[in-house]
């Protein structure tokens, strides 16, 4: 079954704005075509982006966008002419393995001395999943939360004691949101997401619900 036009060739420019801005060396897990490592090459000149890549075809289309990209998998030893990274992305990745806990503390052991995570991770609590459950379906798609390739799925509080069980502190989280609009309690919403941060819990029921499921994706930053 082939992939829906464009599947691997989204720059995921809110990813992109998440990474810390002293870091030198990356490696893009599940690079893709190189998209999102182009888009932080030009964004970030100087910084160099290793990818990680089991799609022959797509591995060769990012050789010619970063510095270098190995063909396998996230848990294949990394090639050792690499320096150490300093960062490491995962940007809908994880969802598609079978184990990406350990695949998390694997990383942990890897990383440059004050290196970190950034992924992006989508939300099984989102309305439409919810909705759909009411309706006692849980049906997968060609892409999206549901995308038939995913193995794992999460919520807001697994995602984030997925990353401290494997040995980091999250430092920062962001969303993802959709349907908020321009209206009263859109921008509430809004507001209330522009201050969230962190590990912290800050939104008690019913706001922290509603907030979740307009959520698609959550984007993470752990050292």
């Amino acid at each position: 079954m082939s992939a829906p036009e464009g599947y691997y060739d989204q720059p995921r420019l809110e990813v992109v704005a998440m990474v810390p801005q002293n870091v030198k060396h990356v490696i893009d897990v599940g690079c893709a075509s190189g998209a999102l490592g182009a888009a932080l090459k030009a964004a970030r000149p100087g910084i160099e982006v290793r990818g990680i890549e089991p799609v022959l075809a797509q591995a060769d289309r990012a050789r010619r966008v970063l510095d270098d990209v190995h063909v396998g998998g996230a848990d294949d030893p990394l090639p050792s002419h690499w320096p150490p990274a300093d960062c490491v992305i995962f940007a809908d990745v994880l969802e598609h393995m079978v184990d990406p806990w350990k695949t998390v503390r694997t990383f942990r052991s890897v990383l440059a001395s004050g290196g970190s995570v950034v992924s992006s991770v989508p939300n099984v609590a989102h309305r439409s999943v919810l909705g759909g459950l009411v309706r006692q379906r849980w049906d997968y798609h060609e892409e999206g939360i549901l995308d038939r390739t995913h193995l794992r799925f999460f919520t807001r509080e697994t995602a984030l004691e997925m990353f401290e069980q494997g040995g980091f502190s999250v430092r920062r989280v962001a969303r993802v949101t959709e349907g908020l609009g321009q209206k009263p309690l859109g921008r509430f919403i809004r507001r209330a997401i522009d201050r969230e941060n962190g590990r912290d819990r800050i939104y008690a029921r019913p706001l922290g619900l509603i907030i979740d499921a307009l959520t698609v994706q959550f984007l993470i930053v752990a050292d």
